[in-house]
């Protein structure tokens, strides 16, 4: 592999997503805020499930252009030993990382309340205000394509470019990819872990969508939905946290993950979501609906702050102390270090 061909084939790889993507960003930004508005607004209500089919329109085409670039770039990725010139493998990044993780959890709520039946219409307004302000959270805040993978793409190019210099530091930063690449990229446990905890998220918004209906309605059938949603979503959850035990005492061991505040937040929501899948139990219990709706909220509250938790909050699963790199800029400031040394 020639480091300055491929750093020149994914530079002119992400330059040709930016204007399209860009483009993308804000129509689904400007689709996202008027799904918003009507689910706001009781007179245009009535419109919130045809809003909601654009808005999953327009993010299942984003989805389309971020799977063929993260095709392209497991082509372009591979991973050279320095030593032997041998490719270990290719670099597959997951379409739920970085700047993609409010993207898609946006596009699976989305999809979601398009698939919802029971109490579809009175769910319908709680659904498209949530896939609309992660729509435009996921566009304004992540730029996943004007911005693709900063992290992935600034850590590939250092290593093009040490490849390119060569000596202990290309051995260096082979060592660095490579871990990378087997135990994070292309781990199994990256393929199933988040895709289920995203599942988990997009269902738990739907059962909060339905508890905030029977809080205002104080009706039965409201809260038999949220405890459907619900339980589809705990299944996913536990499913995924349950994945990622095992992945994080491989992946980080000697670190103190366990006392990171993410797998600590994770933690408090489970067993929150378990103490209101419990208290159905006693839901014909005089009162005791309120009880189980509070339980709810909180729990919802805390998914919320949980995931926040990634970016403010210090620790091994954590985004907090990592330095969110531009992947422009990373491609920009490589150009001369590739080029000189591969001239």
């Amino acid at each position: 592999m020639d480091p300055k061909t491929t750093y020149i084939a994914i530079v002119n790889l992400v330059e040709a997503v930016r204007p399209i993507g860009a483009g993308l960003e804000a129509a689904i930004a400007v689709v996202g805020a008027i799904s918003v508005l009507i689910a706001l607004i009781p007179a245009i209500r009535a419109y919130a499930g045809k809003a909601l089919a654009v808005l999953a329109t327009f993010l299942v085409a984003g989805e389309v252009l971020l799977g063929w670039m993260h095709w392209r770039l497991y082509d372009l990725m591979l991973v050279v030993e320095p030593s032997t010139g041998l490719t270990t493998g290719h670099v597959a990044a997951p379409l739920w990382i970085e700047s993609e993780k409010l993207y898609v959890w946006a596009l699976l709520v989305a999809v979601m309340g398009l698939c919802m039946r029971r109490q579809r219409d009175e769910l319908m307004p709680g659904a498209l205000f949530g896939a609309g302000v992660l729509a435009v959270g996921g566009t304004l805040l992540s730029k996943p394509f004007s911005n693709p993978l900063p992290n992935l793409l600034s850590q590939y190019v250092g290593y093009l470019q040490s490849l390119a210099a060569g000596g202990m530091t290309a051995e260096g930063a082979f060592q660095g990819m490579e871990s990378a690449r087997q135990f994070y990229y292309n781990a199994w446990f990256m393929w199933v872990h988040p895709p289920l905890l995203f599942f988990s998220y997009g269902a738990l918004v739907i059962s909060f969508v339905a508890t905030l209906l029977m809080i205002r309605h104080r009706h039965s059938a409201y809260e038999t939905t949220a405890y459907r949603w619900a339980r589809l979503g705990y299944l996913s959850l536990t499913a995924g946290m349950l994945l990622g035990f095992p992945w994080a005492l491989m992946s980080w061991q000697g670190e103190a993950w366990w006392w990171s505040g993410k797998v600590n937040m994770s933690i408090m929501m489970w067993v929150l979501y378990t103490a209101y899948l419990h208290a159905r139990l006693y839901l014909r219990t005089r009162g005791m609906w309120k009880a189980v709706a509070a339980v709810a909220v909180i729990s919802f509250l805390i998914l919320v702050l949980t995931y926040v938790a990634t970016y403010v909050v210090p620790g091994a699963h954590s985004y907090a102390s990592a330095e969110m790199g531009t992947a422009i800029a990373a491609l920009g400031d490589a150009a001369g270090a590739i080029s000189g040394a591969g001239a």
